[in-house]
């Protein structure tokens, strides 16, 4: 956003989805998030080093130290780079939603996605197709999530 960081990218982009789990959603302040994966070693920054935290175990998330804008997700597997840092997002084409197990009950989108309960490596078939076709959430699914989700918020070190 402010241009504080910039990165080059040597190598394909793989794995566009929407991510509607909500560690990305509150890392975002968004209903979802829209990112895609690369190979680590194709991949480095030309301006710029973002601020990093672990947000789980074994997940470092970064941003922008001067806006705070999300840059990346990042696990032993996999480097997730947010499309919406990308100067052009025509250069990118989301292929599925997934964590659509935790996607707020009042979000409906009008695409024929395929949309897949867990990541798209965790099971073979999508659930359904399309957003608008998933079963409502109850309050209960959502409370329940959320407690899991926010178990360790209380860990995070605090800069003051």
């Amino acid at each position: 956003m402010c241009g504080d960081i910039r990165y080059e990218i040597t190598g394909p982009m793989f794995d566009v989805v929407h991510c509607h789990c909500e560690s990305c959603r509150r890392q975002s302040s968004s209903p979802f998030v829209t990112f895609f994966n690369i190979d680590k070693a194709q991949f480095h920054y030309t301006r710029g080093t973002p601020l990093s935290y672990e947000s789980s175990e074994g997940i470092e998330r970064t941003h922008c130290g001067r806006c705070g804008s999300p840059v990346s997700y990042e696990n032993s597997r996999e480097l997730s780079i947010f499309a919406c840092t990308l100067e052009d997002l025509t250069l990118v084409k989301p292929q599925a939603h997934i964590r659509v197990d935790e996607m707020v009950p009042w979000l409906v989108l009008g695409d024929d996605l395929p949309c897949f309960e867990k990541g798209l490596h965790h099971c073979k078939l999508p659930i359904v197709h399309g957003p608008s076709k998933l079963p409502p959430l109850s309050a209960e699914r959502v409370r329940a999530n959320s407690d899991q989700t926010n178990a360790g918020r209380d860990d995070f070190p605090r800069d003051r």
